[in-house]
């Protein structure tokens, strides 16, 4: 089982890929669509999610987890959607890497 796998399973998808209404509603972000996936952890909440576009007839998928824990899912939702953007504004399509 490889790394994407295993981060797939962690965000609720499976090996095919995780569905659109398994990870939620998506929040729209310059062509962007943001999946908000706080994951509990000691009492906390763990920034995490998934940024997914279309390119070229093909959908690709940004998985993401950061070490920052917060005390609330809506803090933790907040600063999820703001590294989020964050990464977008910074990187724009090179997140998915070389097809």
């Amino acid at each position: 089982m490889g790394l994407g796998s295993i981060l797939k399973k962690l965000l609720g998808g499976t090996d095919e890929g995780a569905g659109e209404e398994s990870l939620g509603d998506a929040i729209e972000y310059k062509g962007y669509r943001i999946y908000l996936k706080a994951r509990p952890l000691d009492g906390q909440f763990g920034v995490g999610g998934v940024i997914r576009k279309e390119i070229d007839g093909e959908t690709r998928e940004h998985l993401f987890f950061r070490a920052d824990q917060l005390p609330s899912r809506e803090m933790c939702d907040e600063l999820t959607l703001q590294k989020a953007k964050q990464t977008i504004d910074q990187q724009g399509d090179d997140i998915f890497g070389r097809p």
